[in-house]
């Protein structure tokens, strides 16, 4: 049983229901039985007490299957990254109202350098992934009369295609950074469809330009400058983008038929220093740093941000702002996907003022203040979200621990 002996003993104290986690365990035990999941690590924290803490199924390395497992966080790199632009911008280094282009010098032309930083922390830059793509492919096609290879192809035909690329505009891709990557090289020669500001898609590019403004502005790496004004810290100590070759027994194996397995289970994986979605961690780490926005900047006496830059993190800057679900899923504080009032399938129970954030494959951080409640579950799926058998477990999870709140 994965409910700790500190909620069962302080049930009345933490104003939870010890009965509703038990329901909860019984669901993840579920889940991993009915093949949705091959793994679940699972915590919960209210009012700074661990109430609620278990591993769930199988990992395919001798290692097994343990509270500091190292998962790829995908997409929860977002929320990190949004805290290091905003430790950036309390340092007088970035300000985030300022255009992108005063930090990256040639992301100018086609209205690019109407994008500010912050539109790109709330996904309302005008930029849609798909567009670009689709008009770099007709750039290439135009200019060199080269065909982009499909969605499908292997690493090689793209690698392959890239360099054809790379020829034709002069890039160096040994160059290390973003002018020796031939994509965003790409990216520039293209022209927005929208102004910023006018409405919300879903956006990793800006991300990984948000990572490239953090590198270019201190000097640094990403893990050396996270790890100087993150990691350290909050005492995150297995978290990084590159993670080193003697921790890579404990990122988690996938076993074949787990979404992804290939990219999560390659050494290309481990090393990735997307800032869209190339973090590893742990959830002991990880609940370390939603502990901090969740005390207003603040864990174990290290202030990592003002109370006055976490308030942006739970405020809707994108009011007014269309987008394709309707007006009300636009919602987006800095870095982090706001309830309010979502219909959405990441748990309708949550309370108005909640922030979360998911990644890709299985991950899910939460941060409810109205509960005083933060909460981190790593899975390692197994049907993709596409197939009709998928059963979306977030929502499920949210909607199971919010059942046993008496607050």
């Amino acid at each position: 049983m994965s409910i700790t002996k500190q909620a069962i003993e302080k049930a009345e104290e933490l104003r939870i229901i010890p009965e509703r986690l038990e329901v909860l365990d019984k669901q993840l035990n579920y889940f991993i039985e009915q093949g949705q999941r091959q793994a679940i690590i699972f915590k919960a924290v209210k009012k700074g007490v661990t109430i609620f803490e278990g591993t769930y199924g199988m990992n395919t390395k001798e290692y097994g299957l343990k509270s500091d497992t190292i998962f790829n966080v995908c997409s929860i790199t977002k929320p990190v990254v949004a805290t290091l632009i905003l430790c950036l911008q309390e340092d007088g280094i970035v300000d985030v109202t300022e255009p992108v282009c005063k930090y990256l010098p040639e992301f100018i032309g086609g209205g690019r350098e109407n994008i500010c930083v912050w539109h790109f922390l709330t996904h309302s830059s005008g930029l849609d992934e798909e567009e670009i793509w689709n008009d770099s492919k007709e750039y290439v096609k135009n200019e060199f009369g080269l065909e982009a290879p499909n969605n499908e192809c292997s690493h090689e035909e793209f690698e392959d295609f890239a360099n054809k690329v790379a020829d034709k505009m002069g890039v160096d891709r040994s160059v290390k950074g973003r002018m020796g990557n031939i994509e965003y090289i790409l990216s520039l020669k293209t022209n927005m469809r929208r102004k910023p500001h006018t409405n919300m898609v879903y956006c990793s590019y800006g991300f990984q330009r948000l990572a490239d403004i953090i590198e270019t502005t201190t000097g640094e790496s990403l893990d050396e400058y996270a790890s100087r004004k993150l990691f350290s810290p909050l005492g995150m100590k297995d978290t990084a983008w590159r993670m080193p070759e003697e921790k890579w027994d404990r990122i988690i194996g996938r076993i074949d038929s787990a979404v992804s397995a290939k990219w999560f289970n390659s050494n290309e994986n481990f090393v990735s220093e997307s800032g869209a979605g190339g973090l590893k961690t742990t959830v002991d780490d990880m609940m370390r740093f939603t502990q901090m926005i969740l005390n207003g900047g603040k864990f174990n006496n290290v202030r990592v941000l003002s109370k006055a830059s976490i308030k942006q993190m739970f405020t809707d800057h994108n009011q007014g702002v269309p987008c394709a679900e309707g007006e009300e899923y636009s919602r987006w504080s800095l870095g982090w996907n706001l309830h309010g009032n979502k219909k959405d399938n990441d748990g309708i129970l949550r309370s108005e003022s909640c922030i979360d954030h998911t990644g890709y494959g299985g991950t899910k951080i939460f941060v409810d203040p109205e509960h005083d409640l933060t909460m981190a579950w790593f899975a390692a799926e197994t049907v993709h979200y596409e197939k009709p058998e998928f059963l979306n477990i977030n929502g499920r999870l949210v909607n199971l621990i919010m059942s046993a709140m008496e607050d």
